[in-house]
This record gives structure tokens, sequence and C-alpha cells, in this order.
């Protein structure tokens, strides 16, 4: 009976070391991918800029111009991905293009356009969000008697090259 407790009590405290040996075997590894995912994320807050803009208030600043077509205003730009507000009165037309290296992302906050995306017509309105892949040939004409007030996000950021008319 002796030699049953002995043992019992010998595999329990070799799980528990085993376990123990596991859980820092565990925090030696998440700390070290923890240490390896800080040296990725900037920590140093000069470095970075926060970019804060009402829409709203910029759309009204703005003047569009009936003879001058689409307004396009670089909003923020960074890294990884740019935006822009594009406004335009009705009868506006951005010409058919395709961006080769960025997607876009439109949405559309007042008016509306008729979208020509890969030879398919499609209406946005108030609330709508495309998702317009790179390569995918698409152009719009605003249409209706509101001014258009589109947000188009840009990843990677858009460089004014990346528009390829056709």
């Amino acid at each position: 009976m002796k030699k049953i407790f002995v043992a019992l009590s010998l595999a329990v405290l070799c799980t528990c070391v085993l376990a123990l040996a596991e859980e820092q075997s565990y925090q030696s590894a998440n700390l070290t991918e923890r240490t390896s995912i800080e040296k990725q994320v900037n920590l140093n807050q000069s470095e970075f800029q926060l970019v804060l803009v009402n829409l709203i208030d910029l759309a009204q600043q703005k003047s569009v111009d009936t003879k001058d077509g689409l307004n396009i205003t670089q909003v923020a730009s960074g890294k990884n991905a740019s935006v822009n507000l594009v406004m335009g009165p009705s009868g506006s037309i951005l010409k058919m293009h395709y961006h080769q290296y960025s997607d876009e992302i439109t949405y559309c906050i007042k008016g509306q356009a008729v979208m020509n995306v890969s030879g398919k017509e499609l209406v946005m309105k108030s609330g709508d969000l495309m998702y317009i892949p790179a390569l995918t040939l698409h152009g719009s004409e605003v249409t209706g008697n509101e001014t258009l007030q589109l947000i188009s996000i840009f990843t990677p950021p858009f460089d004014g090259k990346d528009r390829i008319y056709v």
C-alpha cells in the first residue's frame, strides 16, 4: 500500500511539474510573440498622426461648379489606405477606368449616380456602399437633382497615377 501511495504521489508531482513547465513555456512563447508584434506596432505616438474630419462640414465648404465635373478632395492618406471626398453636380461623368493596384470602396453620402461596373449599370444612392476590386472597369454619371457626395477609400492608397482610362 505504501508503494502505491508513493507512486501516486510521484505521478501527481510529475503531472504538476509538467503542467507548470508547459505554462512557463506558453508564457515565454506568448511573451516572445507579443514582443515581436510590439516591434511592428508604432508605439512612438509622435510618429502617429490622427485624422478627424467632419465630412458634412468639408462638403459644405467645397464649391461644386457644373462645368468642372467631379471635385475630388483627399481627406486622409496613410501607408495602407487613402480616403477621398468626391462631389459632383447632376450630369458629371467619371469616364470608364480601372485601378491597376488599388481596391476601391465607395460609400454614397448624398445624391445618386449610375455606376457602370464591368458593363453592368447599377444605381448608387445615399446609404449604398460598393466594393470595386483592382483591375475592375468602372465609371459613373451623377443623376438626379442633388449634388453627389461620395467617400472613396483606396487600398493601397491612391497616388493619382493608378487611374487608367479606357
